[in-house]
């Protein structure tokens, strides 16, 4: 494990005490709104779908998917044993302990057979993958022919008012809020690492190089937030 992932997965697992509370209030909790949408747009019609729910965390989506579809099989995988021990408290609370199964295990370095998945979803996570193809790269493998990727991931609305009224919030008030309430300086990663990452389009591209056909994607809460969607190539 590099230098990179090694300090991603320490500080998530500083924060996991705060992570749900932190990621309810700083999204006016919006989040749960962007994960069902996703959840919303997984199986259309799929029998029995089997669901890797990549950097899982502590299992929103997990959990949303499992809402979603009464059969699906579903594993949540993340590498913060923290977060993971959470996502299980949470699937029990639900009575979905049974159908969720949390599972410790690296992005980059996906512990399954090759076309196990018929659905691969991921919900702000992709973005703490380095190499970020490597990720697309491993998710491919993992998925059907035909098989269904959903990746919500943070964005920045186009040029204009908005985009320096968010970028005011996203910027200097979210990470003091993130430090108020964890107690550690976690919450300026976050804009760090949206500023970094693929914009929408260039995504788009980066999914079609992996072997993805299909791709598109649409904005949510006036461009903050991207739903990409895509299917593995036949």
């Amino acid at each position: 494990m590099d230098e990179h992932a090694r300090s991603v997965r320490k500080m998530f697992g500083a924060i996991t005490p705060r992570y749900d509370l932190l990621n309810h209030l700083l999204s006016l909790n919006l989040d749960r709104r962007w994960r069902r949408k996703a959840a919303e747009l997984a199986f259309g019609g799929l029998r029995r779908p089997r669901v890797l729910d990549l950097c899982a965390g502590t299992g929103d989506l997990a959990i949303e998917l499992a809402r979603h579809c009464s059969d699906a099989w579903i594993v949540a995988l993340d590498f913060v044993a923290p977060m993971l021990e959470r996502a299980r408290d949470k699937c029990r609370k639900v009575n979905l302990a049974d159908r969720v199964h949390p599972l410790c295990g690296d992005a980059l370095r996906l512990p399954f057979r090759d076309r196990t998945f018929d659905v691969l979803a991921v919900a702000f996570g992709l973005r703490n993958t380095s190499p970020i193809e490597a990720a697309l790269s491993e998710a491919a493998r993992v998925i059907r022919p035909g098989g269904r990727l959903l990746i919500l991931e943070f964005s920045l609305p186009a040029r204009g008012f908005w985009r320096r009224l968010y970028g005011f919030y996203f910027y200097r008030i979210l990470p003091k809020i993130g430090r108020w309430i964890s107690g550690t300086s976690a919450y300026s990663y976050l804009p760090a690492s949206v500023a970094l990452f693929p914009e929408p389009d260039r995504l788009r591209e980066m999914l079609g190089r992996s072997g993805f056909v299909e791709a598109e994607w649409r904005p949510l809460a006036g461009g903050t937030v991207a739903l990409h969607t895509a299917r593995m190539a036949a």
